[in-house]
């Protein structure tokens, strides 16, 4: 650390001497303990040097008795900017209501943040603390963390560990996901059928109860029967002396095709920008947002950029207080016309988006086919996706299978 940053509480000099018995007024110094840092000569003999002030008043009788002479080159420290400014009263009041506003912001929660979650994203979580509610501007003493941790448990099952904690004005939560397979859900025993969801042709069963109505290669349509709930009983003579209703369960795979459709207008709206930039900063604190940006003549239109930070003294005291950088961009709207190649692009896009969000729903996909079609409202973007899912969906028993075992039943 350099001299002058040691002494800033206490005050420090930096002397010079000048003399020929320069060695001996050093010797005589730390006989006499003078603590004396960074010494240093020049080509004309002067030697400088940084001591407190203290040891600088002592100084003096062993200047005389060296026979050198003693210079005062700088003052550093607080003691000293405190007696320059002994006048200036508003000074000292500015200082003075700041470290006390600083004081009371300090009882305060400036800023809420999430560490350890993946599946819930921090919108997510604020948006359910605002519920609680637990928002930033709220007293420290009015958030209880225990009764917060529990909260999030019971809102979230998939959190299994939280703790929360408040360091200086941030209230910092902590959160473990469940990392493995959930608990297995009690099976559903309530009887039901199994029909198709959509349109199809059947390409694979997988049945683990009940009686497969279809099989490959069949085609179905919406609401057909696919897996028959209702077990029948027969007796020796194969006569159906009874029926019992189960759960009907298993997968029954078929081709459908997904048909996706998006207009566009005959024209789009295009931000040239012509190179001119205006540069300004802004400033946000208690709700309220100042801006200073240099002004624009004319009409021109502008794009604003804004980068913002929220303002910290030190590492877990944050304050309502948030800054920014402004960055403006001249530019000049247009219509411009779709041409058919652009079109082309968007639909192209449009369809490895939808198969895209397919695939993370473990959809196997077989194929796709877009066109495009011009009409005087506007594009058309018709795409279709061929693809193997399962159609199966529990729907409940008919009453029909009621009415059919009560007329086995009597005969």
């Amino acid at each position: 650390m350099k001299a002058w940053k040691r002494f800033f509480f206490s005050g420090g000099v930096k002397a010079e001497i000048s003399g020929h018995d320069k060695e001996r007024f050093f010797n005589i110094a730390a006989q006499r303990e003078f603590k004396i840092l960074e010494i240093s000569g020049d080509e004309e003999g002067r030697v400088s040097f940084w001591t407190t002030a203290e040891d600088y008043k002592r100084m003096k009788p062993v200047v005389k008795k060296a026979g050198v002479r003693l210079f005062l080159r700088e003052k550093y420290g607080l003691p000293f900017f405190l007696y320059r400014n002994r006048k200036r009263k508003l000074l000292a009041a500015g200082a003075m209501s700041f470290f006390l506003m600083l004081y009371g912001l300090s009882f305060f929660i400036w800023d809420i943040s999430f560490e350890g979650n993946l599946r819930f994203t921090d919108e997510m979580l604020l948006h359910y603390m605002e519920t609680l509610p637990v928002v930033c501007g709220m007293r420290k003493s009015e958030i209880s963390c225990e009764a917060l941790e529990g909260e999030i448990r019971n809102q979230f099952t998939e959190i299994t560990w939280v703790s929360a904690e408040i360091r200086g004005t941030r209230l910092i939560i902590h959160v473990k996901e469940n990392e493995a397979l959930l608990a297995p859900v009690e099976a559903d025993k309530t009887p039901c059928d199994l029909a198709a969801g959509k349109d199809g042709v059947i390409t694979r069963c997988v049945v683990r109860n009940g009686f497969l109505a279809v099989k490959a290669g069949d085609e179905v349509k919406a609401g057909d029967l696919l897996v028959d709930g209702t077990i029948p009983i027969y007796d020796d003579s194969e006569t159906l002396v009874n029926s019992h209703e189960i759960h009907a369960d298993g997968e029954i795979y078929a081709k459908t095709v997904h048909t996706i459709q998006k207009r566009l207008p005959l024209t789009y709206t295009v931000k040239a920008r012509t190179g001119k930039k205006r540069h300004g900063v802004f400033f946000k604190a208690f709700g309220r947002t100042f801006y200073f940006l240099t002004p624009s003549y004319g009409e021109e239109t502008w794009e604003l950029v804004t980068e913002e930070a929220q303002l910290k003294i030190f590492e877990d005291f944050y304050l309502p207080v948030y800054g920014g950088t402004i960055t403006a961009y001249e530019y000049v709207p247009y219509e411009n016309a779709w041409t058919r190649e652009e079109v082309l692009g968007v639909c192209g896009r449009y369809v490895e988006e939808y198969m895209e969000k397919l695939t993370q729903k473990g959809i196997q996909i077989l194929g796709n086919d877009g066109k495009i079609n011009e009409s005087e409202s506007g594009w058309t973007i018709t795409g279709t996706v061929t693809v193997v899912e399962d159609i199966a969906k529990e729907v409940p028993v008919p009453e029909k299978h009621e009415e059919n075992q009560t007329v086995d039943e009597h005969n």
